[in-house]
């Protein structure tokens, strides 16, 4: 990965300029775990960071980024597209469930004769599995990259999506507060929601 290249030469030339992680930090006005992130090749530095850094060390950005600038991009943007791609098929997953089990519901309700619910059943089975299948691909190359870019959490992720240096620059307001920091809560409500849903629509087919 590109970025550990970049990472690496800001580690150099900070060494050389006798400066701390924090210190630098100060002057470029960052964190000392951004920093961090950037010498591991976790995170690149925004062009407005580079500019600062490339200051200090009385360099230009280009030979901080030496040359890699064009394939730090693409290397990034395949990573959003990556984690993006698993978040839409879980959703996505969810979402072919719940069309399966009302699929297959209106069919004992219209009374199909059981070869024919048969065969509607397989095609939704065969239609589940692919779905789910290509979701735990996409789910393992989102393990792959949280790996790679050491994004250990939720925030981690969104800060890394927005272009952010670490979680520490994203704003705490309600969404942080009550959605990103609880994302986890709200996957298993709506997750025990629809069961509960699910329950209540097999009870009242068998009470009719």
């Amino acid at each position: 990965m590109q970025n550990v290249n970049v990472g690496a030469r800001i580690r150099e030339h900070r060494e050389k300029a006798g400066l701390t992680q924090m210190q630098l930090a100060e002057v470029v006005f960052a964190t000392r775990q951004t920093v961090g992130n950037w010498e591991r090749g976790a995170t690149l530095p925004d062009i407005q960071s580079l500019q600062l850094l490339a200051g200090v060390f009385g360099v230009t950005v280009d030979e901080l980024l030496g040359g890699d600038a064009a394939e730090l991009a693409r290397e990034a943007a395949n990573d959003r597209r990556a984690l993006m791609r698993s978040f839409i098929m879980e959703w996505v997953n969810i979402l072919v469930l719940i069309c399966a089990g009302l699929a297959r519901s209106a069919l004992r309700e219209h009374g199909v004769s059981w070869p024919a619910y048969q065969g509607y059943s397989m095609v939704l089975g065969v239609v589940q599995w692919a779905v789910m299948l290509y979701m735990l691909f996409a789910v393992a190359e989102r393990d792959k990259v949280k790996r790679a870019r050491d994004l250990v959490n939720v925030t981690d992720i969104v800060a890394f999506l927005e272009g952010r240096a670490s979680a520490d620059e994203l704003p705490h307001d309600w969404f942080y507060r009550w959605v990103l920091t609880k994302v986890n809560w709200w996957r298993w409500g709506i997750v025990a929601v629809l069961l509960v849903c699910f329950v209540a629509m097999g009870m009242g087919a068998t009470l009719q």
